[in-house]
């Protein structure tokens, strides 16, 4: 019965592992956004809980604040993707955090990027930078 459940548990957390890294592709083309400078369509292409939360004029100037400084980035490395069906302050539904390591032209930081499928697709929740 033992080797069933390991069996059965290592499945599950396969099935979990790919539908996360299924979704990268999306996380990394809105990243890529923010790279190229591309605030305004960063914003467009976000999540309806995203914009309702944060309008496009004070997104643009936070990431103008906090990320243009930093400078270009070298290399963008996934370090987790974990799928939840909750957040603190955030609606029932599906949603998707992953976290890169990312080294800036200025210095080496932790992305951290939420997303939903609130919309029937994956996009844009939250993003922080650490």
């Amino acid at each position: 019965m033992k080797p069933l459940i390991l069996i059965l548990s290592l499945f599950i957390s396969c099935s979990v592992w790919a539908e996360a890294t299924k979704n990268m592709p999306v996380a990394i083309n809105w990243l890529q956004l923010i790279d190229a400078g591309e605030y305004t369509k960063s914003w467009q292409q976000a999540d309806a809980l995203f914009k309702s939360q944060l309008n496009k004029t004070n997104w643009k100037s936070a990431l103008s604040t906090v990320r243009a400084p930093l400078g270009k980035v070298a290399t963008r490395e996934q370090i987790s993707a974990n799928e939840y069906t909750s957040l603190p302050g955030a609606p029932q539904g599906k949603y998707l955090i992953v976290q890169f390591k990312t080294q800036f032209a200025a210095r080496l930081a932790v992305e951290t990027l939420t997303l939903s499928k609130s919309s029937g697709q994956w996009r844009a929740v939250g993003y922080f930078i650490k």
